[in-house]
C-alpha cells in the first residue's frame, strides 16, 4: 500500500498574509525547485552559471535542482540564504569565480 503523505507549506503573499497549502511529495518537489529559481534570479540576481560556480557545483547539477530532478542539499540552501542576507558573502563567493 502506498502512503499519500501531505506536507504543509506556508508562504507569505505580497500583501504580507500567510497562505497555507497542503502538497504531496511531487508538488513539494516542484515548489522547492521553483523557489530556488526565483531566489537565484530575483533575490540574488545571478545566472545559473554564476551560482553553480559560487556554490561549487557543476552547472548541470544546478539545472537539475531547478528542474526538480534532484533535491538541493540543505547546506546550499543555507548558503543561498546567507548570500541574500549578507551581500559581502555573495561578493566574496563570486570573486572566487
Amino acid at each position: 500500500m502506498q502512503k499519500n503523505n501531505k506536507y504543509r507549506v506556508t508562504r507569505l503573499t505580497n500583501k504580507g498574509s500567510r497562505q497555507i497549502s497542503l502538497m504531496n511529495s511531487a508538488e513539494l518537489k516542484h515548489f522547492r525547485a521553483q523557489q530556488l529559481k526565483e531566489i537565484r534570479k530575483n533575490d540574488l540576481g545571478l545566472t545559473q552559471k554564476d551560482l553553480a560556480h559560487a556554490v561549487g557545483v557543476n552547472l548541470r547539477t544546478l539545472q537539475d535542482w531547478e528542474l526538480g530532478r534532484n533535491p538541493m542539499p540543505k547546506p546550499v540552501e543555507i548558503l543561498m540564504d546567507l548570500m541574500k542576507e549578507i551581500p559581502s558573502i555573495k561578493k566574496r563567493l563570486l570573486a572566487e569565480v
